[in-house]
């Protein structure tokens, strides 16, 4: 199994429970968020600017923005 499908769940589930995962894992950033206005995740924006490191695959590839 590749890491790509290991991957897909966790990001799935974080997506899912965002806000409850901020206020638990990180709550002075989820308090300075104005979730009445939404958010999205910007993974393909993330893609576009994306360059290769010379540590190999490792990368952030989820990004989220508050609107």
């Amino acid at each position: 199994m590749s890491l790509r499908e290991y991957d897909g769940p966790w990001k799935e589930t974080i997506a899912f429970y965002f806000r409850d995962f901020l206020l638990f894992f990180f709550p002075s950033i989820a308090e300075d968020i104005e979730w009445e206005f939404g958010f999205e995740f910007l993974d393909t924006e993330l893609h576009k600017i994306k360059r290769e490191t010379e540590t190999g695959n490792r990368e952030a590839d989820t990004k989220f923005c508050d609107i």
